[in-house]
């Protein structure tokens, strides 16, 4: 990894402004999620505007002309269209070559972990010297804004990791697992072509849940994600440490988890019996923002560290599906720009 930039909306919106909460209600929910404030993306604004903006200041930063760059990754659950892909459209934006390989990853929170493992593939080889991930989403907008389990949870960022072919470089260990069986539990009804989308799909009605929301919106079972991911998440970074010899204690610097719930990480990191300390977190400003959590911790929180020595990372995510899984990888001297906002 040669560099990382994050980009968020400038808006900025305060959990305890949200109409939905009432009293104290806003307080206990801050309490439990971690979550003061997050950046929502204005209508007109996208994911790949956010992802666009932080890969122009990383390009510059690192000095890399733009016709060296052989695939461009975009990884994402919020793309531009459902065709063409948002990724060739970001080659075009950047300016990057035609001879860019480029493609879109959509496993929404495990997108980062997903996207890294398949460009460590793609470049081992040597044939491809120099990369691009972009991950980020913008899911406040497939949220209902009545939806008090949902809506408070998300916010919108982008981010951009620069990648180069380095014989020397350290083995990057990963371990991804999935399971389709729970497609209810996070899921926007509809969004494809399973279930259309027609003119009843954006009219409002209280669900079973008791929340008033649209088919277009999404729809998580908080309790049953919880649930599953501190069961799973554990037993995935146990498996990649057992296979890959790797002592969780010892041989980690920092560990940097998706920022899902603050409850959820800390529960997680009990079990694993990990120190909270090396475990950053920045849910309390930016809430849930997918993919590009893992990223944006290392802008936000380690900057200083990751840009100036050699760090072994030790990285963890859950997404819809389920997806998820863990990646151990060290880093050095990474170029790191300032937070940009749009």
């Amino acid at each position: 990894m040669r560099g990382v930039s994050g980009c968020v909306p400038a808006n900025r919106v305060k959990t305890s402004d949200l109409h939905f909460f009432k009293e104290d209600k806003g307080e206990k929910f801050t309490k439990t999620t971690g979550i003061i404030e997050r950046r929502v993306a204005p209508e007109g604004m996208c994911t790949s505007d956010l992802c666009c903006k932080a890969a122009e200041a990383l390009i510059a930063k690192l000095g890399w002309k733009k016709e060296t760059i052989d695939v461009l990754i975009f990884a994402s659950n919020t793309p531009d269209y459902r065709s063409p892909a948002t990724s060739c459209l970001l080659q075009h934006r950047l300016g990057l070559p035609t001879t860019c390989f480029t493609f879109d990853i959509s496993t929404v929170c495990c997108g980062f972990i997903q996207g890294l493992t398949v460009l460590g593939s793609l470049m081992e080889n040597g044939n491809i010297k120099r990369a691009l991930l972009l991950a980020g989403d913008t899911n406040s907008k497939t949220s209902s804004p009545d939806d008090q389990s949902r809506y408070p949870l998300l916010g919108d960022a982008g981010t951009a990791t620069a990648w180069e072919y380095n014989p020397d470089a350290d083995e990057m260990m990963v371990n991804i697992m999935s399971d389709g069986s729970n497609e209810a539990f996070v899921v926007t009804p509809d969004s494809g072509f399973r279930h259309f989308v027609t003119p009843e799909s954006f009219i409002p009605h209280v669900c079973d849940d008791g929340i008033k929301r649209a088919p277009i919106h999404g729809i998580m079972n908080g309790m049953e994600v919880f649930s599953y991911a501190i069961s799973e998440c554990p037993k995935a970074i146990r498996a990649l440490s057992e296979r890959y010899n790797i002592d969780i204690i010892n041989d980690v610097d920092y560990y940097l988890f998706h920022q899902a719930n603050l409850k959820l990480n800390l529960t997680v990191a009990k079990k694993l019996k990990i120190d909270t300390t090396k475990m950053p977190s920045n849910i309390q400003y930016f809430g849930n923002i997918s993919c590009a959590a893992i990223p944006l911790l290392m802008v936000t929180n380690i900057s200083n560290e990751i840009s100036t020595k050699k760090l072994r990372l030790l990285f963890s995510a859950i997404g819809a599906g389920f997806v998820w899984g863990g990646a151990y990888m060290t880093t050095n001297n990474v170029v790191v720009t300032d937070l940009l906002e749009l």
